[in-house]
């Protein structure tokens, strides 16, 4: 995450010289320059002056939960937002998601602003009114469920909300509110055949979402 203070005032996620507000890609199974890993050879930033070669994409404000979709290989993450919206977004090598020149879709401030610097917009974002804390989650790719295969579920920690959305291109199609979780959404979990749960964080249990059951949309 940027680690603060709140707003990111010091710039934190738009920083490269910093690992703050980043995805990292490192190489745990090998060692150099006296650390326990090594930078992959193909990392975006390796050869760039004044930026750390184990960032892989940046400008995120406090990721909470990520996941790769197994057909793909895209990388969904959700990424906590301020005090305004709440953002899902797919990474790419290199690509800056915004933060804190924009939350969510809305600009957030300029201060850190570079000249022709290229952001990426969220797949999805909404507005504290609907949630106020994203769990980012898993593609569905099980079988019980057909009718959901493909797609995004993600949710609210606070409020509970479950929803299912479709993208092309990281362009969102469509999303609907598919269910509420019985205690505040800390996680999501897939099994071995691609089957969703929920980890309740006040009742320390484990759900099993039933998605055959949602009507499709």
């Amino acid at each position: 995450c940027d680690t603060g203070p709140q707003y990111d005032t010091e710039g934190h996620g738009q920083n490269l010289s910093l690992l703050l507000g980043k995805m990292l890609r490192i190489d745990v199974d090998h060692s150099e320059n006296g650390k326990n890993y090594a930078i992959p050879k193909d990392n975006p930033f390796v050869t760039q002056t004044n930026a750390r070669p184990e960032i892989w994409a940046y400008g995120l404000r406090e990721p909470w939960r990520f996941s790769f979709d197994p057909m793909t290989g895209d990388l969904w993450l959700g990424d906590v937002g301020q005090d305004r919206f709440e953002e899902v977004d797919i990474l790419r090598a290199g690509e800056n998601m915004g933060w804190n020149v924009f939350e969510g879709i809305i600009p957030h401030s300029q201060r850190y602003r570079r000249p022709n610097e290229v952001f990426v917009p969220p797949v999805f974002a909404y507005a504290h009114r609907f949630g106020v804390s994203v769990t980012g989650g898993y593609v569905y790719r099980g079988h019980r469920a057909p009718a959901m295969y493909g797609r995004y579920i993600c949710g609210d920690f606070q409020l509970g909300s479950i929803w299912a959305l479709t993208q092309t291109n990281r362009v969102m199609s469509s999303v609907e509110e598919i269910g509420l979780a019985p205690s505040r959404l800390v996680s999501f979990a897939r099994d071995h055949e691609g089957e969703l749960y929920i980890v309740g964080f006040d009742s320390g249990q484990i759900y099993q979402l039933d998605l055959a059951k949602v009507e499709p949309f």
